[in-house]
Protein backbone atom coordinates (compact mmCIF):
# COMPACT_ATOMS: atom_id res chain seq x y z
CA UNK A 1 0.00 0.00 0.00
CA UNK A 2 1.37 3.42 -0.96
CA UNK A 3 1.82 5.98 1.77
CA UNK A 4 -0.01 9.16 0.87
CA UNK A 5 1.35 12.48 2.18
CA UNK A 6 -0.58 14.04 5.06
CA UNK A 7 -3.21 16.52 3.94
CA UNK A 8 -1.80 19.31 6.11
CA UNK A 9 1.32 19.66 3.92
CA UNK A 10 0.77 22.75 1.80
CA UNK A 11 2.01 22.88 -1.80
CA UNK A 12 1.73 26.65 -2.22
CA UNK A 13 4.49 28.22 -0.19
CA UNK A 14 5.88 31.65 0.56
CA UNK A 15 9.52 30.74 -0.02
CA UNK A 16 11.01 32.41 -3.13
CA UNK A 17 13.21 29.68 -4.69
CA UNK A 18 15.33 32.00 -6.86
CA UNK A 19 18.61 33.71 -6.00
CA UNK A 20 18.60 37.48 -5.63
CA UNK A 21 20.97 37.84 -8.59
CA UNK A 22 18.58 35.88 -10.85
CA UNK A 23 15.62 38.03 -9.78
CA UNK A 24 17.63 41.21 -10.38
CA UNK A 25 18.62 40.15 -13.89
CA UNK A 26 14.97 39.51 -14.78
CA UNK A 27 14.07 42.94 -13.43
CA UNK A 28 16.79 44.59 -15.50
CA UNK A 29 15.44 42.90 -18.64
CA UNK A 30 11.89 44.09 -17.94
CA UNK A 31 10.91 46.61 -20.67
CA UNK A 32 9.05 48.75 -18.13
CA UNK A 33 12.33 49.64 -16.43
CA UNK A 34 14.16 52.46 -18.18
CA UNK A 35 17.77 51.82 -19.15
CA UNK A 36 18.90 54.72 -16.99
CA UNK A 37 17.56 52.96 -13.92
CA UNK A 38 19.48 49.69 -14.35
CA UNK A 39 22.60 50.65 -12.39
CA UNK A 40 20.58 52.41 -9.70
CA UNK A 41 18.41 49.33 -9.12
CA UNK A 42 21.56 47.19 -8.86
CA UNK A 43 22.98 49.60 -6.30
CA UNK A 44 19.75 49.58 -4.30
CA UNK A 45 19.76 45.78 -4.23
CA UNK A 46 23.42 45.71 -3.12
CA UNK A 47 22.77 48.25 -0.34
CA UNK A 48 19.77 46.27 0.90
CA UNK A 49 21.87 43.10 1.00
CA UNK A 50 24.59 44.83 3.02
CA UNK A 51 22.03 46.39 5.35
CA UNK A 52 20.28 43.10 6.12
CA UNK A 53 23.61 41.29 6.46
CA UNK A 54 24.69 43.82 9.08
CA UNK A 55 21.40 43.52 10.98
CA UNK A 56 21.36 39.73 10.92
CA UNK A 57 24.97 39.47 12.02
CA UNK A 58 23.96 40.88 15.42
CA UNK A 59 21.08 38.37 15.62
CA UNK A 60 23.43 35.51 14.75
CA UNK A 61 25.82 36.50 17.55
CA UNK A 62 22.91 36.55 20.02
CA UNK A 63 21.73 33.13 18.84
CA UNK A 64 25.19 31.59 19.16
CA UNK A 65 25.71 33.07 22.64
CA UNK A 66 22.35 31.76 23.86
CA UNK A 67 23.09 28.34 22.34
CA UNK A 68 26.39 27.90 24.21
CA UNK A 69 24.92 26.42 27.45
CA UNK A 70 23.06 23.76 25.41
CA UNK A 71 25.61 23.09 22.66
CA UNK A 72 26.53 19.35 22.52
CA UNK A 73 29.63 20.27 20.47
CA UNK A 74 30.95 22.92 22.85
CA UNK A 75 34.73 22.93 23.29
CA UNK A 76 35.32 26.29 24.99
CA UNK A 77 36.33 26.54 28.63
CA UNK A 78 35.57 28.90 31.53
CA UNK A 79 31.93 29.30 30.49
CA UNK A 80 29.59 30.89 33.08
CA UNK A 81 27.50 28.68 35.34
CA UNK A 82 23.73 29.13 35.11
CA UNK A 83 21.03 28.39 37.63
CA UNK A 84 17.98 26.40 36.52
CA UNK A 85 15.93 29.61 36.27
CA UNK A 86 18.63 31.35 34.21
CA UNK A 87 18.93 28.35 31.90
CA UNK A 88 15.18 28.37 31.32
CA UNK A 89 15.25 32.10 30.51
CA UNK A 90 18.10 31.63 28.02
CA UNK A 91 16.41 28.59 26.47
CA UNK A 92 13.08 30.36 25.97
CA UNK A 93 14.87 33.36 24.45
CA UNK A 94 16.79 31.01 22.13
CA UNK A 95 13.59 29.26 21.03
CA UNK A 96 11.81 32.57 20.41
CA UNK A 97 14.70 33.86 18.26
CA UNK A 98 14.88 30.63 16.25
CA UNK A 99 11.12 30.66 15.64
CA UNK A 100 11.29 34.26 14.41
CA UNK A 101 14.11 33.44 12.00
CA UNK A 102 12.29 30.33 10.76
CA UNK A 103 9.18 32.40 10.11
CA UNK A 104 11.20 34.96 8.17
CA UNK A 105 12.82 32.12 6.22
CA UNK A 106 9.30 30.89 5.30
CA UNK A 107 9.42 27.63 7.25
CA UNK A 108 6.18 25.98 8.41
CA UNK A 109 6.01 24.18 11.75
CA UNK A 110 4.54 20.72 12.26
CA UNK A 111 2.41 20.33 15.36
CA UNK A 112 3.04 17.38 17.69
CA UNK A 113 -0.02 15.64 16.20
CA UNK A 114 1.27 16.21 12.67
CA UNK A 115 4.73 14.92 13.61
CA UNK A 116 3.13 11.78 15.05
CA UNK A 117 1.20 11.29 11.81
CA UNK A 118 4.37 11.64 9.73
CA UNK A 119 6.28 9.22 11.98
CA UNK A 120 3.64 6.54 11.36
CA UNK A 121 4.46 6.44 7.66
CA UNK A 122 6.70 3.60 6.47
CA UNK A 123 8.61 3.41 3.17
CA UNK A 124 6.99 0.92 0.82
CA UNK A 125 9.20 -2.16 0.67
CA UNK A 126 12.06 -0.34 2.36
CA UNK A 127 13.89 -0.23 5.65
CA UNK A 128 11.65 -0.23 8.71
CA UNK A 129 12.51 2.71 10.97
CA UNK A 130 10.94 3.46 14.34
CA UNK A 131 11.54 6.80 16.03
CA UNK A 132 12.67 6.70 19.65
CA UNK A 133 11.93 9.98 21.45
CA UNK A 134 12.04 8.64 25.01
CA UNK A 135 15.25 10.56 25.78
CA UNK A 136 13.86 13.92 24.63
CA UNK A 137 11.73 16.48 26.42
CA UNK A 138 11.03 18.45 23.24
CA UNK A 139 11.07 17.68 19.54
CA UNK A 140 10.14 20.37 17.00
CA UNK A 141 10.10 20.02 13.21
CA UNK A 142 9.88 22.78 10.59
CA UNK A 143 9.81 22.32 6.82
CA UNK A 144 10.01 24.46 3.72
CA UNK A 145 9.25 23.52 0.15
CA UNK A 146 7.35 20.50 -1.18
CA UNK A 147 8.26 18.62 -4.34
CA UNK A 148 6.20 15.87 -5.99
CA UNK A 149 8.06 13.14 -7.86
CA UNK A 150 7.54 9.64 -9.24
CA UNK A 151 9.95 7.04 -7.89
CA UNK A 152 10.84 3.89 -9.86
CA UNK A 153 11.54 0.94 -7.58
CA UNK A 154 11.94 -2.83 -7.84
CA UNK A 155 9.64 -5.37 -6.22
CA UNK A 156 9.39 -9.15 -6.41
CA UNK A 157 12.95 -9.58 -7.70
CA UNK A 158 12.83 -7.96 -11.17
CA UNK A 159 9.46 -6.20 -11.54
CA UNK A 160 9.42 -2.38 -11.45
CA UNK A 161 6.73 0.10 -10.56
CA UNK A 162 6.32 3.85 -10.31
CA UNK A 163 4.75 5.47 -7.29
CA UNK A 164 4.32 9.09 -6.15
CA UNK A 165 6.76 10.45 -3.58
CA UNK A 166 6.49 13.75 -1.73
CA UNK A 167 9.79 15.32 -0.69
CA UNK A 168 10.44 18.19 1.71
CA UNK A 169 13.15 20.48 0.32
CA UNK A 170 14.36 21.66 3.73
CA UNK A 171 13.68 20.28 7.21
CA UNK A 172 14.85 21.98 10.41
CA UNK A 173 14.85 20.05 13.69
CA UNK A 174 15.18 21.24 17.31
CA UNK A 175 15.36 18.51 19.97
CA UNK A 176 16.12 18.91 23.69
CA UNK A 177 17.44 15.98 25.69
CA UNK A 178 15.95 15.26 29.08
CA UNK A 179 17.91 16.56 32.03
CA UNK A 180 19.09 13.07 33.04
CA UNK A 181 20.59 12.68 29.56
CA UNK A 182 22.46 15.99 29.64
CA UNK A 183 19.81 18.57 28.72
CA UNK A 184 21.59 19.62 25.52
CA UNK A 185 19.73 21.02 22.53
CA UNK A 186 20.32 19.37 19.15
CA UNK A 187 19.75 21.52 16.06
CA UNK A 188 19.90 19.96 12.60
CA UNK A 189 19.07 20.92 9.03
CA UNK A 190 18.28 18.37 6.32
CA UNK A 191 17.51 18.51 2.61
CA UNK A 192 15.36 16.48 0.23
CA UNK A 193 13.60 14.33 2.86
CA UNK A 194 10.76 12.07 1.61
CA UNK A 195 7.74 12.35 3.89
CA UNK A 196 7.73 8.58 4.36
CA UNK A 197 11.39 8.73 5.49
CA UNK A 198 10.92 11.60 7.91
CA UNK A 199 11.94 9.32 10.78
CA UNK A 200 15.59 9.63 9.77
CA UNK A 201 15.62 13.19 11.11
CA UNK A 202 14.89 11.94 14.65
CA UNK A 203 18.16 11.93 16.62
CA UNK A 204 17.56 8.37 17.84
CA UNK A 205 15.88 5.59 15.86
CA UNK A 206 15.49 1.82 15.92
CA UNK A 207 15.98 -0.05 12.65
CA UNK A 208 14.23 -3.16 11.43
CA UNK A 209 14.51 -5.19 8.24
CA UNK A 210 11.59 -5.37 5.78
CA UNK A 211 9.18 -8.28 6.31
CA UNK A 212 10.20 -9.94 3.04
CA UNK A 213 13.85 -10.11 4.11
CA UNK A 214 12.87 -11.45 7.52
CA UNK A 215 10.95 -14.31 5.90
CA UNK A 216 13.78 -14.92 3.43
CA UNK A 217 16.43 -15.20 6.15
CA UNK A 218 14.18 -17.15 8.49
CA UNK A 219 13.13 -19.57 5.77
CA UNK A 220 16.72 -20.07 4.69
CA UNK A 221 17.85 -20.81 8.25
CA UNK A 222 14.97 -23.19 8.96
CA UNK A 223 15.48 -24.97 5.64
CA UNK A 224 19.19 -25.44 6.25
CA UNK A 225 18.60 -26.72 9.82
CA UNK A 226 15.73 -29.12 9.14
CA UNK A 227 17.74 -31.81 7.36
CA UNK A 228 20.74 -31.82 9.79
CA UNK A 229 18.39 -31.94 12.81
CA UNK A 230 16.51 -34.94 11.42
CA UNK A 231 19.77 -36.68 10.63
CA UNK A 232 21.12 -35.79 14.06
CA UNK A 233 18.20 -37.51 15.75
CA UNK A 234 18.65 -40.57 13.55
CA UNK A 235 22.45 -40.65 14.08
CA UNK A 236 22.02 -40.46 17.85
CA UNK A 237 20.39 -43.89 17.77
CA UNK A 238 23.12 -45.39 15.56
CA UNK A 239 26.60 -44.11 16.39
CA UNK A 240 28.33 -41.35 18.37
CA UNK A 241 30.71 -40.83 15.41
CA UNK A 242 27.83 -40.04 13.06
CA UNK A 243 26.28 -37.89 15.77
CA UNK A 244 29.33 -35.61 16.09
CA UNK A 245 29.79 -35.38 12.30
CA UNK A 246 26.18 -34.32 11.78
CA UNK A 247 26.32 -31.99 14.80
CA UNK A 248 29.23 -30.22 13.13
CA UNK A 249 27.15 -29.79 10.00
CA UNK A 250 24.29 -28.45 12.11
CA UNK A 251 26.53 -25.87 13.76
CA UNK A 252 27.89 -24.85 10.35
CA UNK A 253 24.33 -24.29 9.05
CA UNK A 254 23.49 -22.23 12.13
CA UNK A 255 26.65 -20.16 11.62
CA UNK A 256 25.68 -19.50 7.98
CA UNK A 257 22.24 -18.36 9.10
CA UNK A 258 23.70 -15.97 11.67
CA UNK A 259 26.13 -14.54 9.11
CA UNK A 260 23.28 -14.06 6.62
CA UNK A 261 21.35 -12.10 9.24
CA UNK A 262 24.37 -9.96 10.16
CA UNK A 263 25.15 -9.26 6.48
CA UNK A 264 21.57 -8.15 5.86
CA UNK A 265 21.65 -5.97 8.98
CA UNK A 266 24.92 -4.38 7.82
CA UNK A 267 23.41 -3.72 4.40
CA UNK A 268 20.43 -1.89 5.86
CA UNK A 269 22.59 0.06 8.31
CA UNK A 270 24.59 1.21 5.28
CA UNK A 271 21.37 2.25 3.48
CA UNK A 272 20.25 4.24 6.52
CA UNK A 273 23.62 5.94 7.11
CA UNK A 274 23.95 6.81 3.41
CA UNK A 275 20.51 8.41 3.37
CA UNK A 276 21.32 10.38 6.49
CA UNK A 277 24.79 11.40 5.24
CA UNK A 278 23.62 12.87 1.94
CA UNK A 279 20.58 14.60 3.40
CA UNK A 280 22.22 16.18 6.43
CA UNK A 281 23.18 19.78 5.66
CA UNK A 282 24.42 21.15 8.98
CA UNK A 283 24.32 20.68 12.75
CA UNK A 284 24.03 22.90 15.82
CA UNK A 285 25.87 26.25 15.41
CA UNK A 286 26.41 25.62 11.69
CA UNK A 287 22.66 25.00 11.31
CA UNK A 288 21.89 28.29 13.06
CA UNK A 289 24.29 30.10 10.71
CA UNK A 290 22.64 28.51 7.65
CA UNK A 291 19.23 29.48 8.99
CA UNK A 292 20.30 33.12 9.39
CA UNK A 293 21.73 33.16 5.85
CA UNK A 294 18.45 31.86 4.42
CA UNK A 295 16.34 34.37 6.36
CA UNK A 296 18.63 37.24 5.36
CA UNK A 297 18.30 36.41 1.66
CA UNK A 298 14.52 36.04 1.91
CA UNK A 299 14.29 39.52 3.41
CA UNK A 300 16.23 41.01 0.49
CA UNK A 301 14.20 39.14 -2.15
CA UNK A 302 10.83 40.14 -0.73
CA UNK A 303 11.89 43.77 -0.34
CA UNK A 304 13.40 44.15 -3.82
CA UNK A 305 10.44 42.42 -5.53
CA UNK A 306 7.97 44.67 -3.69
CA UNK A 307 9.96 47.79 -4.58
CA UNK A 308 10.39 46.79 -8.24
CA UNK A 309 6.71 45.94 -8.83
CA UNK A 310 5.63 49.30 -7.41
CA UNK A 311 8.41 51.24 -9.13
CA UNK A 312 7.59 50.05 -12.68
CA UNK A 313 3.90 50.93 -12.36
CA UNK A 314 3.02 54.16 -14.21
CA UNK A 315 1.53 55.72 -11.10
CA UNK A 316 3.86 53.83 -8.73
CA UNK A 317 0.86 53.39 -6.45
CA UNK A 318 -0.91 50.20 -5.38
CA UNK A 319 -3.00 48.71 -2.63
CA UNK A 320 -1.66 45.75 -0.71
CA UNK A 321 -3.89 43.33 -2.60
CA UNK A 322 -2.90 44.78 -5.97
CA UNK A 323 0.79 44.52 -5.08
CA UNK A 324 0.31 40.95 -3.92
CA UNK A 325 -1.36 39.90 -7.18
CA UNK A 326 1.13 41.80 -9.34
CA UNK A 327 4.15 40.24 -7.60
CA UNK A 328 2.77 36.71 -7.86
CA UNK A 329 1.83 37.22 -11.53
CA UNK A 330 5.30 38.59 -12.33
CA UNK A 331 6.99 35.54 -10.78
CA UNK A 332 4.59 33.26 -12.63
CA UNK A 333 5.34 34.98 -15.95
CA UNK A 334 9.11 35.07 -15.44
CA UNK A 335 9.68 31.59 -13.98
CA UNK A 336 6.45 29.62 -14.39
CA UNK A 337 6.33 29.17 -10.62
CA UNK A 338 3.37 29.77 -8.31
CA UNK A 339 3.93 31.01 -4.79
CA UNK A 340 2.21 32.96 -2.04
CA UNK A 341 4.05 36.29 -1.95
CA UNK A 342 4.30 37.71 1.58
CA UNK A 343 3.09 41.14 0.62
CA UNK A 344 2.57 42.34 4.19
CA UNK A 345 6.19 41.50 5.02
CA UNK A 346 7.44 43.22 1.88
CA UNK A 347 5.51 46.40 2.73
CA UNK A 348 6.75 46.31 6.32
CA UNK A 349 10.37 45.97 5.17
CA UNK A 350 10.13 48.80 2.65
CA UNK A 351 8.39 51.09 5.14
CA UNK A 352 10.99 50.25 7.79
CA UNK A 353 13.75 51.29 5.38
CA UNK A 354 11.77 54.44 4.44
CA UNK A 355 11.48 53.32 0.82
CA UNK A 356 7.66 53.20 0.86
CA UNK A 357 4.93 55.35 2.30
CA UNK A 358 1.13 55.58 2.36
CA UNK A 359 -0.27 58.23 0.02
CA UNK A 360 -3.98 57.91 0.83
CA UNK A 361 -6.78 55.58 1.94
CA UNK A 362 -9.63 54.32 -0.21
CA UNK A 363 -12.85 52.53 0.70
CA UNK A 364 -13.65 49.30 -1.16
CA UNK A 365 -17.03 48.02 0.01
CA UNK A 366 -16.82 47.89 3.79
CA UNK A 367 -13.01 47.79 3.76
CA UNK A 368 -10.60 50.71 4.01
CA UNK A 369 -7.41 50.09 2.05
CA UNK A 370 -4.09 51.90 2.08
CA UNK A 371 -2.53 52.99 -1.18
CA UNK A 372 1.26 52.67 -1.12
CA UNK A 373 3.94 54.35 -3.16
CA UNK A 374 7.71 53.82 -3.36
CA UNK A 375 10.29 56.57 -3.55
CA UNK A 376 12.29 57.28 -6.68
CA UNK A 377 15.59 55.43 -6.97
CA UNK A 378 17.83 58.46 -6.20
CA UNK A 379 15.77 59.22 -3.09
CA UNK A 380 15.75 55.56 -2.05
CA UNK A 381 19.53 55.27 -2.46
CA UNK A 382 20.06 58.46 -0.51
CA UNK A 383 17.95 57.22 2.41
CA UNK A 384 19.72 53.84 2.57
CA UNK A 385 23.10 55.59 2.43
CA UNK A 386 22.07 58.01 5.19
CA UNK A 387 21.01 55.09 7.39
CA UNK A 388 24.48 53.55 6.96
CA UNK A 389 26.14 56.80 8.01
CA UNK A 390 24.10 56.90 11.20
CA UNK A 391 24.76 53.35 12.36
CA UNK A 392 27.83 54.28 14.38
CA UNK A 393 27.49 57.74 15.81
CA UNK A 394 30.34 58.25 18.26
Amino acid sequence: MTNLPPEFLEDREQFIPFRTEILLERMIRDPRLAAGHHDALRQLCALLKHRYHFEYHALLETLKNDFVPFDPDRETLAEPEYSDEELQTVRLRLYASIRDVLRIGNYAQLTSEQIAECLKLQPVGGLSVRADTDEFDEFHVYYRGIRHQNKIEKYWFFFKRSRPVVRLNRVFVIARLKREFGGQIIVKMFKDVPVEDIKIIVPKVKLGMPIFDRFKIGGSVLGSLFTPISKLVFAFTLSWVYFWIILGGLLLAAFKGIMSFLNSKTKYLHVFSSNLYYRNLSNNKAALTSLIDDAEEQEVKEAIIGYFILFVQPSREMSMKELDNAAENWIQEQFGHQLDFEVDDAIRKLADKELLFTVRHITVGAEVQEIFKVRDLPDALSRIDKAWDEFYNY
